[in-house]
């Protein structure tokens, strides 16, 4: 299987950009999203009762949540490491910055080793022709990926 992809037309930002004022990028096309109670179904599959299943990741998301708000990193096992990402305004003189200066974190996900071989082993394929910036009607041209 492979990765859907559509190429946008958008503003070239790069050193070239006078020379080619716009270029063409690519843009994942997704076909739906699976939802958590089709995961659990696919995990009981395996033997494991959903409710079980749903009863950790529920911990889980409680557990994140607590360890990340005492600034601790988070590794879940094989699927990946969790942390805050945190950035804020600047200040001149370190007397004169606020906590109120710090932007709300993001929370950075790193994948560990078998999701990172997943996205080296990812196939493209062309799904559809070019979207301008210019076209109307839901179908492209914007910043956010689009589920069709």
């Amino acid at each position: 299987m492979s990765v859907k992809y559509r190429l946008v037309e958008r503003n070239n930002m790069g050193k070239d950009k006078e020379e080619t004022p716009k270029k063409l990028y690519a843009q994942p096309v997704y076909s739906d999203l699976v939802g958590f109670e089709e995961l659990l179904g696919e995990i009981s599959e395996a033997g494991i009762p959903s409710n079980q299943v749903k009863g950790v990741m529920d911990r889980m998301n409680y557990l994140i949540k607590k360890h990340l708000a005492a600034g601790r990193r988070v590794q879940f096992g094989e699927f990946g490491n969790f942390r805050y990402g945190v950035g804020s305004t600047g200040a001149a003189e370190k007397e004169e910055f606020q906590t109120n200066m710090i932007k709300i974190p993001r929370i950075i996900f790193s994948p560990g080793a078998t999701l990172r071989k997943a996205r080296k082993d990812a196939n493209f394929e062309r799904k559809e022709e070019i979207v301008t910036k210019n076209d109307s009607g839901g179908n492209g041209g914007g910043d956010r990926p689009e589920i069709e």
